[in-house]
């Protein structure tokens, strides 16, 4: 509370007219006392968590929303800290709610739970899992654990409240380079202005075996002086000022035998058409990408690296695979990965349009330099044609227990260790959200046939649903020989209808696990492959063979 002293002031004394000291006791009594008086103690919350029924984890992104339609998220570490003025010390009403969770049923067809808000006191809530992947955290943005050093409790590990001043970052990509893990995200926002940077931002942590991604990753940011924002990680010269995308990060070796990071560069459009395209090369001197040359539009060729490459050996030579599934692959060497003429592409197409077929008839997809990779519309008109059977083709994949199909948007490939197959997790363009349905497949070669998938996590909520877009797993996290597998993607509002973003979470990453032995991942065996393609060695920690 707040006294208000009344100070009478002969006319025409302005305020620039008062003595200094009286000057600054009101500023003190209007400004500075209010905040130090109103300064919430951690007892005098009212502490709220709710946690994973089967792993006693916190969960976080759950939404509690009281009768007034006021919400609140748990953090990180599944704590809600309460403290509302009129709500404090009485019953209240919370609708409890989360993405790839049960909400606790309440009377006359309710979802939630009611609560005595008395402060200092906790209360603890358990929910059933309805996805196989389990939500970890959130890893970037502003108060991941801001509930819990509200409560006075101490963070799973020492995460800065505000990191680099980013807010919020889109689609990240990762790598193993020169003895660090490598971070990098697309546009990303900052705390000063609405816009931030688009020209890729980046941050490095220790090597995989040096941390512990079930409690989480610390990130030490690329920053700009003097604000400390995240710096711009890719220089590019364009006629016109479009954001820049980088992907497709791959670590080979120049002639002197020194690792060098090569990517893409996308400068895209607002309605995300791409209006320049290139390689580049990292600058280890200046932590930045600077352009290398220029590559035809993907409306002149598809053949250029692209998403998250995955090193594979194909009779005994290394190559980079890229795309969900692979379609396009180079040979894992500098001069190939920067000479678009010694990639190879997928298909089973002549260039007639015609469909290659064997000396049995059975149709051959093959790998050859120079060609163009088959697109999944193709591969969708050609089954609707009756040209091709979906068991045929390298990727038409069906919903492993009513065998829907199931229309692939992006993702990731790896090789599993503990299943011996690669894997493919993806979103699923449409479906129950737009861009928020996580799907896993498995196969006996990269390029597949990928034939059925199994649904590992939904963002899909009645009137809420959330896109989870460009899925990425980690395999340099892989635990206990690839049983638990760590996997990320954006989570944000963008595309899935829902108009109201979720704060703190909007825009910014999240971190699942998935035990691939859980019992209710029911895939079965895959075909054959349809090359003899294997991983290569993946136990170099520096990433490159």
């Amino acid at each position: 509370m707040v006294s208000c002293v009344q100070i009478r002031v002969p006319w025409g004394i302005g305020a620039f007219r008062f003595p200094r000291l009286i000057r600054l006791a009101c500023w003190w009594s209007l400004v500075i006392a209010p905040s130090v008086i109103h300064s919430a103690e951690p007892d005098d919350y009212f502490a709220i968590r709710i946690v994973d029924a089967a792993t006693g984890r916190g969960i976080p992104l759950v939404e509690l929303r009281t009768t007034d339609q006021n919400r609140h998220f748990t953090d990180s570490n599944g704590y809600v800290a309460f403290l509302e003025p009129g709500l404090m010390d009485q019953l209240v009403w919370f609708d409890v709610g989360s993405w790839g969770y049960e909400s606790p049923a309440g009377p006359f067809g309710t979802t939630g739970i009611a609560w005595n808000t008395t402060p200092g006191t906790e209360a603890l809530l358990e929910l059933p899992r309805k996805n196989l992947a389990e939500r970890l955290y959130r890893q970037t943005g502003v108060g991941i654990y801001r509930d819990t050093v509200l409560l006075g409790k101490t963070p799973p590990w020492q995460v800065p409240l505000v990191n680099a001043q980013v807010t919020g970052c889109d689609s990240v990509q990762t790598v193993i380079y020169r003895d660090r893990m490598r971070w990098f995200w697309q546009d990303t926002n900052q705390v000063k202005f609405p816009l931030g940077s688009f020209s890729m931002t980046g941050a490095t942590s220790p090597l995989p075996h040096e941390l512990n991604a079930d409690i989480g990753v610390p990130l030490e940011y690329f920053v700009r002086e003097p604000n400390g924002f995240a710096k711009e990680m890719a220089r590019v010269e364009q006629d016109a000022k479009h954001p820049i995308w980088v992907d497709g990060l791959m670590v080979v070796r120049d002639e002197q035998q020194q690792e060098r990071l090569v990517a893409r560069y996308v400068a895209a459009r607002h309605d995300f058409s791409v209006a320049q395209m290139g390689l580049m090369i990292y600058d280890d001197s200046e932590e930045v990408f600077l352009e290398h040359s220029r590559l035809p539009l993907p409306t002149e060729s598809r053949l250029f690296p692209r998403d998250h490459p995955v090193r594979v050996s194909v009779d005994g030579t290394d190559h980079f695979y890229f795309g969900t599934p692979p379609t396009v692959r180079v040979p894992a060497d500098m001069e190939s990965t920067l000479s678009p003429s010694r990639y190879q592409g997928l298909s089973c197409l002549a260039e007639d349009g015609t469909i290659r077929r064997d000396e049995t008839g059975g149709i051959r997809f093959t790998w050859r330099q120079g060609q163009q990779p088959i697109t999944s519309d193709q591969i969708e008109g050609l089954i609707r044609e009756g040209q091709l059977l979906p068991e045929e083709a390298p990727f038409a994949l069906r919903e492993v227990q009513t065998n829907k199909p199931v229309r692939v948007g992006n993702g990731s490939v790896a090789w599993n260790p503990f299943l011996k197959q690669w894997t493919l997790l993806f979103c699923e363009q449409g479906g129950d959200s737009f861009l928020g349905e996580v799907w896993f497949a498995v196969a006996n070669a990269p390029e597949g046939p990928w034939v059925v998938c199994q649904k590992i996590a939904t963002h899909a909520r009645p009137g809420q649903n959330m896109d989870f877009y460009n899925p990425m797993q980690h395999p340099e996290l892989l635990r206990e020989d690839g049983r638990v597998i760590y996997f990320e993607g954006t989570f944000v509002n963008t595309f899935s209808g829902t108009t109201v973003a979720v704060p703190r979470y909007n825009y910014n990453q999240l971190m699942y696990r998935l035990d691939v032995s859980d019992e209710r991942l029911q895939l079965p065996r895959p075909p054959s492959g349809l090359s003899n393609a294997r991983p290569s060695n993946i136990t170099t920690p520096v990433g490159v063979r």
